[in-house]
């Protein structure tokens, strides 16, 4: 007895499907026959066939109509899975950090502010402005904005060696994060901070980030990194 006979009824239409399917014999958009024709055509129930497009059909390999029938779907976009470099722990890790404190206090939110932060304006915030060093070389600047009510202590840390981001992962760890990340030019502050003194070396990457502890804006960072030492997804060899 060969394997496809030992397989359920329902398993073998369903292979045989996906196998038109992956060869390209049956392309996007392709009809694929009708419960009965399945039933007839390999000797089952009608709730036999109409088992196996139903699964195809959650799996997403089709798509089924109501008196029009199953169809080959679209398969759905891959979006690439691309990890942000953590620049800072990577210093930490394998160079010698150190951290200059720029600013490091309370402010009240403007209405730009609030409503990112999702908080009422002239609330109370804090912000910080950090440049990280790897062995005294700035690698990137750093501008964050936390919630004071989620963080009461933060403005009273020493950032010297914890960064602002490991303190608020141990005082509240961000239930999700959002991100985005843009190619900028760098202001003249920025530049002077990162030591961009060279025709080019304006154009940096920036990183924002929402933290969120469920539905509370824990913080806001901004990070600033010269282009030519900020690389997404692994090396090529």
């Amino acid at each position: 007895m060969t394997d496809s006979l030992k397989l359920p009824r329902f398993l073998l239409i369903k292979q045989t499907i996906e196998n038109h399917i992956s060869s390209g014999s049956w392309p996007v958009g392709t009809r694929v026959p009708s419960e009965n024709d399945l039933a007839a055509s390999f000797s089952v129930s009608r709730m036999t066939a109409r088992r196996a497009l139903t699964e195809l059909d959650k799996e997403g390999l089709l798509t089924r109509t109501p008196g029009l029938g199953s169809f080959v779907a679209k398969p759905p976009a891959v979006i690439p899975n691309v990890e942000l470099p953590n620049v800072v722990q990577d210093i930490q890790n394998i160079g010698i950090y150190s951290c200059r404190i720029l600013t490091l206090e309370t402010i009240q939110a403007d209405m730009a502010t609030a409503k990112k932060m999702r908080v009422e304006v002239d609330d109370e915030l804090y912000k910080g402005i950090f440049v990280h060093l790897d062995s005294q070389n700035p690698v990137q600047f750093e501008e964050i904005v936390v919630n004071a009510k989620l963080a009461p202590a933060f403005v009273k840390q020493n950032y010297n060696k914890v960064t602002a981001e490991n303190y608020l992962n141990w005082v509240i760890a961000p239930s999700h994060t959002e991100y985005r990340v843009s190619a900028v030019q760098a202001s003249a502050a920025q530049r002077r901070e990162l030591k961009l003194t060279h025709d080019g070396e304006g154009i940096c990457i920036k990183v924002t980030k929402r933290h969120w502890v469920q539905k509370t804006v824990l913080s806001i960072s901004t990070l600033i990194n010269p282009a030519e030492k900020f690389h997404l997804g692994q090396q090529i060899q």
